[in-house]
């Protein structure tokens, strides 16, 4: 089983403390026929208030993998499957480097749980929400235009991994790609997958490829007015060229209008979802 294979897997992931049972972090994957948080519960009870030893439970097609560090214990929620020993290393490594990084607020327990929401970004390093080619540009979603989306909040976006997250933002500007924004920012491929996979996941991004010769678009919604009224008819006819059979490279050779300024409109309107790749 490869590492696509597990992701696709995975239902929920949850930490909680060993001794009175509080959850102290959960990350929701996909949705369930049964409450994630009712069989968490159950299994807990059977641990820790009945002490009986339990590493696997199967319950509606759903298998519950649980490992047991000094002051947590880890749920991992996937679909039933035939070896479960690849999602029992990586959870036991969850809860080592979880217990390790928050061995002082584990020993003195308090009750606060909002300084573990930072640690999601290294479980998603493990278990992101989804995966994406290192050759894809991604774009920050626009709030209005001819497609607007509207952000949700990321929860996991708190301390350390806000730095990063706003780090990899800062390099997004549509033209470079993931591979070159890991590069610029010196963050792991796991890493940048995990910040990528929250942004895609709470509609912060969305991802387009580098705008080539041989590229084909195709036009899927009209432009916006204010784009109509600073570049007029010419600009008017070069949208109506993107048919999906035109390549870019044709389209240029077609109009009046400056090859570079054509790139600059071209990239915007992909952008804001009025052209989109024809294969796609």
């Amino acid at each position: 089983m490869n590492a696509g294979d597990e992701d696709a897997l995975v239902r929920y992931i949850s930490l909680v403390r060993r001794e009175g049972g509080e959850p102290m972090l959960g990350i929701p994957y996909r949705e369930m026929s049964v409450d994630p948080d009712l069989v968490a519960s159950f299994v807990l009870a059977i641990i820790l208030f009945e002490n009986r030893q339990l590493r696997t439970f199967v319950k509606e097609g759903y298998m519950v993998i649980i490992e047991e560090g000094a002051y947590t214990v880890g749920l991992l929620i996937v679909d039933k499957v035939e070896d479960d020993e690849p999602f029992r290393k990586n959870l036991k490594r969850i809860v080592d480097e979880f217990e390790e990084r928050f061995m002082s607020t584990l020993e003195n327990w308090k009750g606060d749980i909002r300084p573990f929401r930072e640690f999601a970004l290294r479980i998603l390093e493990y278990y992101p929400y989804s995966t994406v080619d290192l050759r894809m540009v991604p774009v920050l979603n626009s709030q209005s235009g001819a497609s607007p989306v509207q952000r949700q909040p990321i929860p996991w976006s708190v301390g350390e991994t806000n730095v990063k997250i706003q780090k990899v933002l800062g390099y997004m500007n549509g033209r470079r790609s993931i591979e070159e924004i890991m590069t610029a920012t010196k963050f792991s491929e796991s890493e940048i997958q995990a910040i990528l996979s929250m942004l895609t996941r709470y509609d912060w991004v969305r991802f387009t490829r580098k705008l080539e010769a041989v590229s084909r678009l195709t036009r899927i919604c009209d432009p916006p007015k204010y784009l109509v009224g600073v570049y007029g008819d010419e600009f008017v006819r070069l949208v109506d060229l993107f048919d999906g059979n035109r390549t870019f490279e044709e389209i240029c050779s077609s109009v009046s209008i400056n090859t570079e300024v054509v790139t600059t409109l071209t990239k915007r309107l992909i952008e804001i979802g009025v052209l989109k790749y024809h294969d796609e």
